[in-house]
């Protein structure tokens, strides 16, 4: 998808939330548990900067080949 600034920007429609503005925290966990930050799993509310969490994870994968906290066992 590419920005009205003409940038390149990632999506994932599947998980996302309207109505979130400034600094407005929301509480629902849905997503891939190697990638949610800690607010997310630990329920506290969270805002944009899970996003860069997301991002990092990502990218991490993108080099490495796994997710940063892969492990076999789901709990």
């Amino acid at each position: 998808m590419i920005g009205a600034d003409g940038f390149i920007k990632l999506t994932d429609f599947g998980l996302s939330k309207n109505n979130i503005m400034n600094e407005q925290e929301a509480f629902s966990v849905c997503g891939t548990p190697e990638y949610l930050a800690p607010e997310v799993i630990k329920k506290e509310g969270h805002g944009k900067a899970v996003d860069w969490w997301c991002l990092g994870s990502i990218l991490y994968e993108l080099t490495h080949g796994l997710p940063p906290y892969y492990s076999k066992n789901r709990s």
